[in-house]
């Protein structure tokens, strides 16, 4: 059994307000096989080569975020796969999360890589296997957080298998903040951007910073700590609850190890990229995932 540890954070009085006019996905809904907190793996009997294995219509890999568990992870491609599948009427979906030994989704990855080189290439080789044998298959590739920039950094891992992949779709990317040092491979123009960055109350990894953080390494971690601790679990579920409650050592205790790097990215300007606030990972529980499933369904529709 995967542990729950490090699946994220949501907090703050605004979070509170999304959570009590919001539902989680019915698990009713969902067709697929799957772990409901952390995975999917769907294209295994095709990877694996199996003889009975069988083409999806649409083929769907997902990249989890920087202490998500599991190959999906729990607060944003979980909820994702399962809104998918809701809206999926008529179309044979298979959904894969990065494998975790290829991806261990932790934060030296995110904050030293500009997300991890490992989990560009496996999930380039994933595309390139599933297509050579399901040719067929139109593919979509996502990611959330430093999913993101790995679904980005993948494009250049693709090989020939980059003209069956119909859409490249991301959730709180924050491929902006990284370009002025990370040379990120150009998306064809054959496949379909699909970004959804939380506006209202702004993710500060993909849009305007609007709390003020100090420029003191450790002041920094704890200030993050403090807004972890002011988490409104009311309406988090149980595996959330204890994700969370493992998430405030966690994180902590990775970014403690990275203080020479937070240092170097205070002094050049790039604090920014550190700023994992709980805006951040609201993209599973505020409705944003069931307008990103809606949208693959119309790409795919519209590639059929």
């Amino acid at each position: 059994m995967l542990s729950k540890k490090g699946c994220a954070i949501l907090s703050g009085l605004a979070t509170s307000f999304y959570f009590s006019t919001i539902s989680p996905a019915s698990a009713a809904a969902i067709i697929h096989s799957r772990d409901p907190a952390s995975s999917a793996n769907d294209w295994d009997p095709v990877l694996d080569g199996d003889s009975g294995a069988e083409c999806a219509d649409l083929a769907v890999i997902f990249a989890r975020g920087t202490f998500d568990e599991g190959n999906l992870g729990c607060w944003v491609g979980g909820l994702f796969h399962d809104a998918l599948i809701n809206q999926s009427s008529g179309i044979k979906i298979a959904m894969q999360g990065v494998s975790p030994s290829d991806y261990p989704a932790d934060l030296a990855g995110y904050v030293k890589e500009g997300g991890s080189d490992t989990c560009a290439k496996s999930l380039g080789t994933a595309v390139q296997t599933y297509n050579s044998r399901c040719p067929s298959s139109k593919i979509a590739i996502w990611g959330w957080s430093q999913g993101a920039l790995c679904a980005h950094k993948s494009v250049g891992e693709l090989g020939n298998a980059a003209d069956s992949v119909i859409a490249l779709g991301v959730f709180g990317d924050p491929v902006g903040i990284w370009q002025d040092t990370i040379s990120y491979p150009p998306v064809p123009s054959s496949t379909k951007v699909l970004s959804y960055c939380e506006q209202t109350t702004p993710d500060p990894l993909c849009t305007s910073v609007t709390e003020d953080f100090p420029s003191d390494p450790v002041g920094f971690i704890d200030r993050l700590v403090a807004m972890f601790k002011q988490v409104d679990s009311t309406h988090m579920d149980a595996t959330q609850k204890a994700a969370l409650a493992d998430l405030v050592i966690e994180l902590p205790k990775q970014a403690k190890n990275q203080l020479s790097q937070l240092g170097k990215d205070i002094v050049s300007g790039h604090l920014r990229r550190w700023m994992l606030t709980p805006q951040h990972f609201w993209y599973g529980n505020d409705g944003t995932v069931n307008t990103a499933a809606k949208d693959m369904i119309g790409v795919y529709q519209g590639r059929r």
